[in-house]
């Protein structure tokens, strides 16, 4: 349940720059503003301005924090204790609805003592606290005056090296009693994203983003918070689904899914699990009531050990790139499944006759493992090619099919498919000579997809062959994955519109 005594709610956007995001604000539909009044007097308005842009808020219909932050805590206000009183006392006189003050400081005892509406916060910018810890400030922070005012709110945001830490501030502010000050917690830091979006689910009353530069590590930007994650509109019975991985934070794949729940009126929202420890995720899901992920490089392995069913794609290919919660009463069990058959199937066979293709498959990991058993099972005929013997050369045994060195790459294949992550950045070069793409009828299939024009992909459209961008396999790959987590299959041109459509969140 959510603070219903509060003043600040939903996903509240942080003015920080000028007084023009107030208006970004009101666009946005947001109902509540953080004015970050440090980094705006920083930003060259002075303090006259600053309480313009308070009044302008209020006269606006918009809910109103102020914050004055202490260099000491993450701001940018190099003034005496006195002076952030007075400045927040004038303020609230401007008509701001809550003031933020840190726990310990003379600011924070002045201002309570004084009656005035306040969040208490702690950030830790340096890493995680304890649970006895966090036990320890929630006391401290709720602590009334000596004249019996009690803040309205505290706030504890620590830096999560983990999902798992992060999940701990999620389950701190679901712990809140009745009658207690609202709890704001989330964890910052890449490991924290998910916590940012899910946290007003847990019952805290807001979540933070900035219109522009974010003023936080992790910090997801403002419209991906509103239209993609629907942040404000998520409860206790929101399912939750996710991609899992070392690079999940700039993976399309919330995109694809997010805006197909809503579609639909499901109560359910998919997330960037952001993580390098996969074990970690798995013993946190039930914390963060994950009911399904998606599982990228290179945790595929990974998660085909953790299930307790899996499909034969799978088990044929030795990985897994989807698992489903399967949960009745108070037992779960995890099913895993392979729908990077369909994502290298489908765009090929759009294009040519799959079964007796000759196909070049570059690369020995995950990706690739799947790639071979789908188009082995499809009738192709595939080669490995890797650079490390000791590494490939097993991988192709394992599979019966032909391995060899790159060196040894020809021109004589109808398909070549980058299956390394070569191509990710900008410079890197193409995983196979140009003058290997020879015929308009052969293919070149990159299954990277952040980086849209690799130089594979530019190769290739010099070459005038037909090209397979990693978009399509991201797409063709995640309808299937819907179907595994609720039960409906979108077809391909819904993915493919939200898949461009996300191209101008982050483009």
């Amino acid at each position: 349940m959510h603070q219903e005594n509060f003043p600040v709610n939903g996903i509240i956007g942080i003015v920080a720059n000028s007084a023009a995001e107030v208006d970004e604000a009101i666009a946005a539909r947001l109902s509540s503003v953080e004015i970050r009044a440090d980094l705006l007097l920083s930003n060259q308005v002075d303090t006259n301005g600053v309480l313009a842009i308070v009044r302008q808020a209020k006269s606006s219909g918009l809910a109103v924090l102020l914050t004055l932050r202490h260099p000491t805590h993450g701001g940018a206000f190099d003034g005496t204790e006195a002076e952030r009183v007075a400045f927040n006392l004038a303020a609230l006189e401007a008509g701001a609805d809550i003031v933020d003050a840190e726990v310990g400081t003379e600011a924070a005892a002045e201002l309570l003592r004084a009656g005035a509406p306040l969040l208490v916060s702690q950030h830790n910018f340096d890493g995680m606290y304890t649970e006895s810890e966090v036990s320890e400030l929630t006391t401290r922070m709720s602590a009334p005056s000596a004249n019996g005012h009690q803040p309205l709110g505290i706030k504890i945001v620590p830096t999560a090296n983990t999902i798992g830490e992060a999940a701990r501030m999620l389950q701190w502010v679901e712990a809140r009693g009745n009658g207690e000050p609202a709890r704001i917690g989330f964890a910052m830091g890449a490991a924290g994203a998910a916590s940012r979006i899910l946290t007003i689910g847990y019952g805290a009353p807001i979540t933070y983003a900035a219109f522009g530069e974010a003023v936080a590590p992790g910090q997801v930007p403002m419209h991906e918070l509103i239209d993609i994650y629907r942040a404000d509109q998520l409860n206790a019975k929101t399912r939750v689904y996710g991609i899992a991985g070392e690079h999940s934070l700039t993976s399309f794949s919330p995109f694809l899914h997010s805006p197909a729940f809503a579609a639909r009126g499901i109560n359910a929202v998919y997330v960037p699990l952001q993580t390098d420890d996969f074990d970690d995720l798995l013993e946190t899901a039930d914390v963060l009531r994950i009911d399904g992920m998606s599982v990228t490089t290179p945790f595929k392995e990974q998660a085909l050990a953790a299930a307790d069913e899996s499909d034969d794609r799978s088990q044929a290919c030795g990985a897994s790139n989807t698992l489903v919660y399967e949960r009745h009463e108070d037992a779960r069990k995890i099913c895993a499944y392979n729908t990077d058959f369909d994502g290298v199937i489908m765009p090929i066979a759009e294009r040519a006759r799959v079964s007796g293709l000759n196909i070049a498959i570059i690369g020995n990991g995950g990706a690739a493992r799947g790639a071979v058993q789908a188009l082995k099972e499809a009738g192709a005929k595939i080669t490995m090619f890797y650079r490390n013997a000791d590494r490939g050369a097993p991988v192709a045994a394992e599979f019966g099919v032909d391995g060899a060195l790159l060196d040894a790459l020809d021109d004589s294949f109808d398909v070549y498919i980058n299956a390394t992550t070569l191509g990710t950045n900008e410079d890197d070069p193409s995983p196979l000579p140009k003058s290997l793409l020879k015929r308009p009828e052969q293919i070149a299939f990159e299954m990277l997809y952040q980086n849209p024009n690799s130089r594979l992909v530019q190769d290739a459209a010099e070459r005038g062959v037909q090209i397979v961008r990693g978009s399509e396999m991201l797409v063709a790959q995640g309808t299937v994955q819907f179907d595994h987590f609720v039960g409906v299959l979108p077809s391909l041109e819904e993915f493919s519109e939200n898949f461009e459509r996300g191209k101008t969140y982050r483009f």
